[in-house]
């Protein structure tokens, strides 16, 4: 498998103010954290991330945006209830971004807790777009509480001074709690963790975990694995047929604004 290309930022945190406007806070009906015998198997009918959702929009919104109109447009990977589980204390989230550089030269990552007060907030410039961005909390950052949920933000301005609204995804994380049975479960199953993240329906670590494999260059995943959990039940990603294959993966990182 050919990785095209990897880019490792620094980054850290700036405190301004953000104020979302128009968007609730409401809690769905959540089901508790599943306990299978056995793992996920390759194929889409063990994968259901069907729920109750939350407020939020995985593709991207903005109607006053300068962004110019994409047959794709920009995409968090997440289900389509808007929101997904982590037992990592500083998670990595995943969207599809169609713009280069050049179309949208400044972004905004934002994480807040329920109160909507800032726990992370990150300006940031795309590099070597379109194609598959990974966001990962710092290590850096307080690690996030279990149990508590938070909104977060990703947001594209196609005019450098911000002047016009940004085409922007929101949704919602979880942090749950790693459990003896759950980390004995994926001890068990490596290295393909994944299946446990998914049995449990822990969206984010399910995702990222599969993807670090195609990173690695895995033998042990292929282009049906990635593309049964982005398509799977409660899922269903629309994207471009080459981010739907291990060959053609492009893993980008947004750099700090403050290192350019």
């Amino acid at each position: 498998m050919k990785i095209k290309h990897l880019l490792i930022p620094f980054v850290y945190s700036i405190s301004w103010s953000y104020v979302p406007s128009g968007l609730g806070t409401e809690s769905p009906s959540i089901p508790g954290l599943l306990m299978p015998g056995v793992f996920a198997q390759e194929n889409d009918d063990t994968i259901d991330f069907q729920s109750d959702g939350r407020s939020g929009n995985r593709t991207g919104g903005g109607s006053r945006s300068k962004c110019p109109p994409m047959d794709f447009p920009l995409t968090a990977l997440v289900p389509e209830s808007n929101w997904g589980r982590t037992v990592a204390a500083h998670p990595t989230l995943w969207f599809y971004v169609p713009y280069s550089p050049e179309q949208a030269p400044v972004g905004e990552f934002v994480l807040q807790d329920e109160a909507g007060n800032d726990v992370y907030r990150l300006p940031f410039q795309l590099s070597q777009t379109p194609g598959l961005v990974r966001l990962s909390i710092p290590d850096t950052q307080e690690p996030l509480k279990r149990g508590n949920w938070y909104r977060w933000y990703f947001s594209l301005y196609c005019d450098r001074d911000k002047s016009a609204s940004p085409v922007f995804a929101q949704g919602w994380i979880q942090r749950i709690p790693l459990t003896p049975t759950l980390e004995n479960q994926l001890n068990t199953a490596k290295p393909r963790e994944d299946q446990v993240y998914v049995a449990n329906r822990i969206w984010f670590d399910a995702l990222t975990h599969l993807a670090n494999l195609r990173l690695a260059n895995s033998p042990h995943v292929t282009d049906e694995d990635w593309r049964n959990l982005l398509q799977g039940k409660g899922v269903n990603l629309e994207l471009p047929s080459q981010e739907l294959s291990v060959g053609y993966v492009i893993f980008n990182e947004p750099r700090s604004l403050g290192e350019l």
